[in-house]
């Protein structure tokens, strides 16, 4: 899908085996970060296929709801343990 961009002028949808190929490399990098919190670095050979993979707008897409993801699942965690977060 590097070649097919939802930024150009000539913009069209993307092929399902582009769409499978950009979720692929897009769950690749997701998995490598999260084995990588600490050092994510480690991960940028796989955001680079990543970034080949998948059109500007959804790289940015997926980036942020990578982040909002983590937002939620951190307030769920905070909000099941009410008792734990309270300080003394």
């Amino acid at each position: 899908m590097s070649d097919v961009t939802a930024d150009s002028s000539n913009s069209r949808a993307p092929t399902q085996s582009e769409r499978q190929k950009c979720w692929t490399a897009r769950d690749m990098f997701w998995t490598c970060l999260d084995g990588n919190e600490a050092s994510p670095l480690n991960c940028q050979a796989v955001r680079k296929t990543f970034e080949e993979s998948c059109s500007k707008t959804w790289v940015k897409y997926f980036d942020r709801r990578r982040e909002y993801l983590k937002f939620k699942a951190k307030l769920e965690q905070e909000q099941s343990d009410p008792v734990d977060n309270v300080k003394l």
